[in-house]
Formats: structure tokens, C-alpha cells, sequence
């Protein structure tokens, strides 16, 4: 793979991470909008969902029929034409369409710059954990970007510079280096008919469970650390942001860095040890940091603090690898891999955080974020898979 093809892959990664989290730290603005509730809002909110599925189905099969080019231009106009809608939403109903093709879009794209990914390191070298490190680069630049945004800049104009600059540099990409895209390919056995798609369906279940641990508590920590800061810790709603910030800046650290561990230790080893040392160091941490808080708030506070970074770390590189193993065990095409995968995957997610949150309704956060930790921790035991798919 040539250096100015791999370039253009991290900036698609860049650029989605970019694009597709831009609305998300204006959640509220969009609520008030629609003159909602927080249970009516949650409710639609979960509707992207509908997209995400149809998407996780047919995308696959899509760029292995078309290629990765044209199903990424077609994902990328789906999914920047929902943010730029977004910012005009004041319908529910428009809503609940836009976030449904929201959700479709993103969940192609996703597929898509994936499935180049697994094109453009045939030649053994392992890309993926660094191109999502530069996609949680994008995503984590975004959050800082509206944040300072909020107040100053309407919602419409944001979303609409950030929808329309983010879709012309993946047209200018996808046109500067059309010949570097994986083609498609004719393929009688490759139906789209809805029986084929879920008699095709096949997930290895022992992957997924090693995804489930290494999303499980990047997502907790999404939802809940800083209500946890606010409402265990009792810090500031400045300061309790810092742990989340430190979390992904330590995800992007892993990701970018494994490649250069893996010279020295295997990668099958590295999933064995950095799950245990993240799961268990984040379990002490939040534990002991509720207990030291209640007389020292700030050490209480700069232990979790630690805690994240560590468990950040921990999982860093797991899901990328795992999508990576999944890939390379099947013969199947990896967009397909992928789309199947993820789909179990966002079943699974969706009952872990049910559980979470009832468990945090039930006893506390602190308690409730041991859970996806212990995933955490199991996703370890899984490394044998790693091995044998010679990552």
C-alpha cells in the first residue's frame, strides 16, 4: 500500500469520526427543538436503529458487488445529507425519517471504509487498529470543536458546514483515488433476496463475545462516567467531562501505537494482558475512588481519573482487531464479515445497556460500571481466536 493511499484511507476515518459525531454534543438543542421529553426523546433517538439494521444486512454484499467506491459515495450522501437535515428538524415525524436514514448511512459508511481497510492491508500489514485510532481522532477533535460551538454558533450553520465540508472531502478523496478503491464483483451466489440475507447470516460467536468486551465499556463509559463524576464524585459539569476526554485520548494512544507493540510482543498476548490490566484497574479505581471521595473529593476524583486512562488503553485496540480476526477467519467478503458482526453486535449492546442502566437505577453507577469491566476482562480469554487468525 502506497503512502498517499493510506493517507487518504486515515483521512475517510478522520472524516467520519468527524462528520458522524458532530451532532451528538448538541443533543440538547435538538431535544428542545422537537419539544420533547426525555423518554419521548430517548424513544426516537433509538429509531436509527431501523436504518442501522437494514444497512448492516445489505451493505456488505453491496461492495462486494459494486465495490467499496460507489457504496462509500452513496453512504456518504445518505448519511451527510441526515446531519445537514438535522439542524431543521423541528417535526417529529421528519425526524424520526432522518435519523432512520441517519443511522442507515452511517452504518454503510462504516462498512464501506472498512471493507477498503481490509483491501488495502492484503499485503499482511495490520491497518485497522490505527485507521479507527484516526476515526476516534475525528470524533474526539468534533466533541472539543462543538463544544465551543455551543452558544456561539446556531445549530442549523454548524451542522451544515460540518455536513457539507466532511461530504466534499470524501468526493475529492474518492475521486483523486478511484483507481486504489476494491472493485466489484460478479457473483451469482451474491443475492440480496431477503431469505438469502439471514440463511447467509453466520457470526463467530467467540469473536463476538471478544467485541462485546471491547465496546462494552467504551459505550458505558460514554453514557455514564461523567453522570457518575456529577452525581458519586460530585465534581463540577467542567470537570466532569475530563475523564471521558482522557479516555478516548488514551483509545487513540492504543490504536495508533499497537502496531509498533506488536514488533516486540505478539498481538495474541497483547489481548491477553490489556484487557486484565484495563478491566481490573478501572474496577478499583471507580470502587475505591467513591470511597476516598466522600473525604477528599479531588484524589477521589484524579484516581478515576487514572482509572480511565488505563482502561482506555486496555481496550484501545480490541474491537479493531477482533473486526480484523473475524475478517481473516472467514471466507466470506469482508464487508459481509463485518455487516453480520455488527449487527450481532448491536443486539448484544442493546440488552448490556439495558442491564447497566437498570443495575445503576438499582444500586448505583459505580456498581453498574463493574459490569461491562468484567467483559472487559473476559474478552482476554478469547485471544486464542487471535491467534489463529494470525492477525
Amino acid at each position: 500500500m502506497k503512502a498517499p493511499e493510506r493517507k487518504a484511507l486515515a483521512a475517510l476515518f478522520f472524516v467520519f469520526g468527524f462528520g458522524i459525531i458532530a451532532w451528538v454534543p448538541r443533543l440538547p438543542e435538538i431535544k428542545t427543538n422537537l419539544h420533547l421529553d426525555n423518554g419521548q426523546f430517548g424513544t426516537v433517538l433509538s429509531l436509527g436503529a431501523i436504518g442501522s439494521i437494514v444497512s448492516l444486512l445489505t451493505t456488505g454484499h453491496l461492495v462486494h458487488r459494486f465495490g467499496s467506491r460507489k457504496t462509500l459515495i452513496a453512504s456518504a450522501t445518505l448519511l451527510f445529507g441526515a446531519i445537514f437535515l438535522i439542524g431543521h428538524m423541528t417535526s417529529v415525524w421528519e425526524f424520526v425519517v432522518v435519523n432512520i436514514a441517519f443511522g442507515a448511512g452511517a452504518s454503510a459508511f462504516n462498512i464501506s471504509v472498512n471493507s477498503q481497510a481490509f483491501h488495502e492491508q492484503a499485503d499482511g500489514k495490520n491497518l485497522i487498529p490505527r485507521m479507527h485510532g484516526f476515526w476516534s481522532a475525528g470524533a474526539l477533535s468534533t466533541v472539543i470543536l462543538s463544544g465551543f460551538l455551543a452558544g456561539r454558533v446556531s445549530l442549523a450553520v454548524h451542522l451544515d458546514v460540518i455536513a457539507g465540508v466532511s461530504y466534499l472531502i470524501v468526493l475529492i478523496l474518492a475521486e483523486k483515488f478511484k483507481f486504489a478503491f476494491m472493485p466489484g464483483v460478479e457473483d451469482s451466489n451474491n443475492s440480496l433476496s431477503i431469505r438469502s440475507l439471514f440463511s447467509s447470516f453466520h457470526v463467530n460467536w467467540i469473536i463476538a463475545v471478544g467485541l462485546l468486551g471491547g465496546t462494552g465499556l467504551e459505550l458505558a463509559t460514554g453514557d455514564w462516567i461523567t453522570i457518575f463524576n456529577r452525581q458519586e464524585l460530585h465534581m463540577g459539569v467542567g470537570i466532569s467531562t475530563v475523564p471521558y476526554i482522557f479516555f478516548v485520548l488514551a483509545m487513540i494512544t492504543g490504536r495508533l501505537s499497537v502496531h509498533r507493540l506488536t514488533r516486540y510482543v505478539s498481538i495474541d498476548r497483547l489481548v491477553r494482558i490489556f484487557p486484565m490490566v484495563g478491566g481490573v484497574t478501572f474496577i478499583v479505581a471507580v470502587t475505591f475512588g467513591v470511597q476516598v471521595a466522600k473525604h477528599h473529593p479531588m484524589v477521589g476524583f484524579y484516581t478515576v481519573l487514572a482509572g480511565t486512562f488505563v482502561a482506555g488503553l486496555g481496550l484501545s485496540f480490541l474491537a479493531p482487531t477482533f473486526v480484523d480476526a473475524a475478517n481473516r477467519l472467514s471466507d466470506v467478503p469482508g464487508g459481509i464479515v463485518l455487516g453480520q458482526l455488527s449487527l450481532a453486535n448491536t443486539f448484544m449492546i442493546f440488552f448490556l445497556k439495558a442491564v447497566i442502566a437498570w443495575t445503576a437505577q438499582l444500586t448505583s453507577i459505580s456498581v453498574a460500571l463493574v459490569i461491562p469491566s468484567l467483559l472487559l476482562i473476559m474478552a482476554g480469554f478469547t485471544s486464542n481466536t487471535i491467534r489463529k487468525a494470525h492477525v
